[in-house]
Formats: structure tokens, sequence, C-alpha cells
């Protein structure tokens, strides 16, 4: 239950605002529902988000035009803390890519899912924003119950490709190639790689792909 505080001759009052009830477990998507909230408001100009966890910045982007106001995303902390507006930023990609970065965000590691040993977002980003396939596979995580074979093909060719095998399409190859390499290299490849299985367990532990399901059923409720 939400409430609104507010300030009256040195007292405070609270007034519950049925509108942000939610069943969300995760603040991640309730922050949407509340972005969504305070831009209603006749008086909001802006909306500023301030939360320093990195889960919150890809369902920003891909949720800035239902706010209708700019967006910041107010982040870090001490010398590293920092404003990003969320509104331009989104205004150079496409919403393709803006969903497919919330996928993306979650297969390679976020609060409830590991990330791919030696390998940071950054590689895979750049690859999620050079291939229309990848993007429309990463997109459509978390809208599905469950993963199509054609999505899991897509998405085992991305990890080879992450891991420098663009000819292989198969993550128990890429584990057989990393056998035969010098020892002081096989720790680039993390054990959970080691199977098809293991694969399709880190797509099914997606924390993040619960959320467009989620955010989509609150926006039928306002």
């Amino acid at each position: 239950m939400c409430e609104l505080l507010t300030g009256n001759q040195g007292s405070i009052n609270s007034i519950p605002v049925p509108d942000l009830y939610s069943s969300h477990e995760e603040a991640h998507s309730r922050i949407i529902l509340h972005c969504m909230y305070a831009s209603q408001q006749p008086t909001t100009e802006r909306v500023i988000v301030r939360s320093p966890d990195s889960d919150v910045f890809p369902l920003l982007l891909s949720f800035f035009d239902a706010t209708g106001k700019p967006l910041i995303f107010d982040t870090g902390s001490g010398n590293k803390r920092r404003q990003l507006n969320i509104t331009d930023l989104a205004a150079t990609m496409s919403k393709r890519l803006r969903d497919a970065i919330i996928g993306l965000h979650a297969f390679t590691g976020c609060d409830s899912t590991s990330c791919f040993a030696g390998k940071g977002k950054l590689k895979a980003l750049k690859m999620l924003e050079g291939d229309q396939d990848h993007q429309d596979t990463f997109s459509r995580i978390g809208t599905l119950e469950t993963i199509s074979g054609q999505d899991m093909q897509v998405i085992e060719t991305f990890v080879c490709q992450l891991y420098g095998k663009p000819s292989h399409t198969s993550v128990d190859k890429v584990r057989y190639d990393k056998d035969f390499i010098p020892k002081e290299l096989q720790d680039i490849l993390p054990d959970t790689l080691g199977t098809d299985d293991a694969l399709e367990k880190e797509l099914q532990d997606d924390d993040l792909s619960s959320h467009e399901e989620g955010i989509s059923d609150t926006d039928d409720e306002l």
C-alpha cells in the first residue's frame, strides 16, 4: 500500500493512494507505476527517479514514453552520483532496442541472475545494437511464458559470439574447444556454460523477464 505524505503547519498527513496499489513484489517495476502516476499530476514538469540500482535503468529506458514527461534517472553515490536524461537517451534508440535491453540486462547479470565470467555488458550491448535478430529475440524475453526453440537457438549463438566463437551455434561446442586452450585462459568461460540446459536455466531464472508482463497488467489499471 502506498500513501501520500503532505505537510501542513508543522504536521504531516498521510493519504492512501489507491492508484498506486500493486501486487508487484519488486520495487523495480513499481517505480514505473509511480513514474506514470507522478506524470499525470497537473503540477508535474518532470519526473526524477533516485536509485543506485542498475536494474532500474533498462526499465526506465523501455517505459519512458508512458510517463509523457521528461524523465531523469538520478543514480550512483558520492563522487559517482550523476543524473541521466532518460528521455534524451531513449530518443536516440529504437523501441525494439530499448525493449531488448531489458532482456539483455537480465540475461547477462542482474540482482537475481549470474553474469557471464570475463564478459561485461558493454560488449553484449554492442553486439545487440548491430543485430536486429538479437533485438527481436531479447525483446521477447518476459513477454511469453516459455522460450521458443528458435529464440533459444538465437540466444545460444549470441553467447557463442560473446566468447569469440561466431562460427559456433552450440555452447557445448564452445566448452569443448575450451578444453584445448591454455590453462591460464580456461577461467574465461564459466562452468555454467557447460551445457545447453544450463543456458536455458539462465533464461528461466531471469527475474526481470516477468516485469514487462507485470507492468503491462498495471497499465490497464490506470
